[in-house]
Parts: C-alpha cells; structure tokens; sequence
C-alpha cells in the first residue's frame, strides 16, 4: 500500500472537546470509504509497552476492548509492533473480506506539536522513528505526538512522559467509540428507513 495522506484532522489534548472533533471527522472519513455499510471496520493498533512512548497504540487497543465488542489488533496483553505487524495485516486480510483498516500508532514531533492527535484519510508507515521500514498500512489512520524527535528517537520514546501518553490514548479511544457509535446508529437508521411500508 502506497502513503497517502488527504484529509487530515489536527487537534490537541489542551482543546475543549478534543474527542468529539476526533470523532466526527473519523465518523466522516469512514462514511466515505467506498463499501462502507458492509466492509468490517478494523482496528490496527500498533506499538509495544517496551517503552513508555511506543504504549499509545496497545493502550488504545486496551481500553476498547475493556469497553466493547470491537475488532482490535494490538493491546497490552497482545501488542502488534515492528516483529509481528506484517504477519498481523495478512493474518486480517485472510480473515475478513475488504477490511476497512483504521491504523493507530505513536509519533514523535516538534515541540509544539507534542500533544496533537492527527486523524487522516490514508496509511501509515510505522516505525519509521525508530529506524524500520515497514509497510503502509490502513484506510485511515490516527496518530498522536507523545515527545519530542531527537537524535537518539530510542531515548525519546524510553523517556516519554507516562501522563501524556495517557491523556492521548483516552482520548483517541473516546473518539473511536464515539464515531463507531454514530455509525452504528446511522445504519440501524438506514435498516429502519428500509423496512417502511409505503
């Protein structure tokens, strides 16, 4: 899959509202995905609680799975990270018929970026950080900024605040839910609007 990146959300923790702007643009984003009232939605959230800064993934994918019925790749008991990735999309693609893949991982930023949520129509190149070269994955992707791009990315994702990287993912879990949820009640809508008898 070749990166592509169209329209992009930025948005920042310190905002009011901060997930539900997340949200209705991932709600969006997702309404336009072509097949999107059949295609199974997918989340693919990728890094590892090796270090503190690389948790935002497998905390998101935590919180989602202690809160519904959603299909995630990537937790703390079951992280998705550079070694298994690969064989985790094929793993997907072999299971499920056109998968709409929202992707969702950690990046490292400038200064005044630490903080931000980013939420695009397109892949992400995981690891890229750190050194690795691995695939382009998903439809739609979400990132967030937990420190500061350095020489030594390793020493920046070891030293990353805790605290910040928290407040992210919680938020980014909200705003899956919520665009999820609006999903859901746009198709029961549809369903229903179906079944009247003219």
């Amino acid at each position: 899959m070749e990166k592509r990146v169209a329209n992009k959300l930025v948005a920042n923790i310190s905002e009011a509202k901060v997930a539900e702007q997340l949200a209705e643009h991932l709600c969006d984003l997702l309404s336009q995905q072509e097949g999107a009232n059949y295609r199974p939605i997918i989340l693919l959230c990728i890094g590892s609680d090796r270090y503190t800064g690389d948790a935002l993934g497998p905390l998101v994918g935590s919180y989602l799975l202690e809160r519904g019925p959603y299909c995630v790749y990537g937790s703390l008991e079951e992280p998705v990270h550079a070694g298994n990735l690969e064989e985790t999309v094929q793993i997907i693609g072999r299971k499920y018929f056109r998968p709409l893949i929202v992707a969702i991982d950690a990046c490292l930023g400038k200064a005044h970026e630490v903080g931000n949520i980013e939420v695009w129509e397109g892949g992400l190149e995981a690891g890229i950080a750190v050194g690795h070269r691995l695939p382009c994955v998903g439809d739609i992707s979400v990132i967030g900024v937990v420190n500061i791009v350095g020489h030594y990315s390793y020493i920046e994702l070891q030293t990353t605040s805790l605290s910040i990287v928290v407040k992210i993912s919680k938020a980014i879990a909200q705003a899956v839910m919520m665009a999820l949820g609006r999903i859901a009640a746009q198709d029961a809508a549809a369903s229903l609007s179906g079944l009247v008898v003219k």
